[in-house]
């Protein structure tokens, strides 16, 4: 099963008539953080960006340096947002944007994350499960991917059905699976169609959600079609 990984490295495969969007996998002091304003979800992978910010209109001038300082600036003010536009781009490490830096990339996915931002506890799985800036934990990496997907962010709902799906990190909970697998399908995320005896994209193969639902009882799927339903995402701080 394939899950997606930190840094949103998105390709699209054509399969007959219809789009797959799916990551390829990659082999201190605490601050009071505050939510920022105006953050817009605004791409496949939920890229969290604010439109108002005076580092994001460095950024897209080429002004890295300047923005970073910008960042750097509000993050130590409790900008959570700032703090995770900076653990961004240390950890993706762009060429002559900011050198690759784990250690600073999970301090400010960390104060992001505690101000409830789901992009960041994606991230902070993806640094766990691969060890990105400290030991590899699986089980760390269910837990922050599980929090991403209970804030309702699409990819976190689909890491974390893959692992509640095989037991990774996690009790296995086939009925709670589906369910994410649902949530995240409505969220844009629907999974590669897999054909895992050949080991290849196939148009004809069904994705995880119905390969799963396929081994399911008619109870089972209509009461994770109800959870789903029923599902509200939570808001505001982390509760840890």
């Amino acid at each position: 099963m394939m899950r997606l990984l930190a840094g949103l490295v998105a390709v699209a495969v054509l399969a007959g008539a219809g789009y797959y969007w799916f990551a390829l996998r990659e082999g201190s002091g605490q601050v009071a953080a505050v939510a920022a304003p105006s953050v817009t979800m605004s791409t496949p992978f939920g890229q969290s960006k604010d439109p108002n910010d005076p580092g994001e209109k460095m950024f897209r001038h080429g002004l890295y340096p300047e923005a970073l300082a910008h960042w750097e600036k509000e993050a130590a003010k409790g900008n959570a947002q700032a703090a995770h536009r900076l653990a961004v781009e240390y950890q993706d490490g762009k060429p002559g944007v900011a050198q690759r830096d784990y250690a600073k990339a999970m301090k400010y996915h960390m104060q992001a994350a505690m101000a409830g931002n789901a992009l960041s506890m994606f991230d902070l799985g993806s640094m766990h499960e691969y060890g990105q800036g400290t030991e590899r934990n699986i089980v760390e990496a269910a837990v922050w991917y599980g929090r991403s997907a209970r804030y309702g962010l699409a990819q976190g709902q689909y890491n974390y059905a893959t692992m509640l799906e095989k037991g990774d990190g996690v009790q296995m909970d086939a009925i709670e699976a589906y369910k994410f697998f649902v949530l995240a399908a409505r969220g844009g995320f629907t999974g590669v169609p897999y054909d895992n005896t050949g080991y290849k994209i196939d148009r004809n193969a069904p994705t995880p959600a119905e390969a799963m639902q396929r081994r399911l009882s008619a109870a089972q799927v209509a009461e994770g079609r109800a959870r789903a339903d029923a599902f509200k995402p939570e808001t505001g701080p982390l509760s840890v």
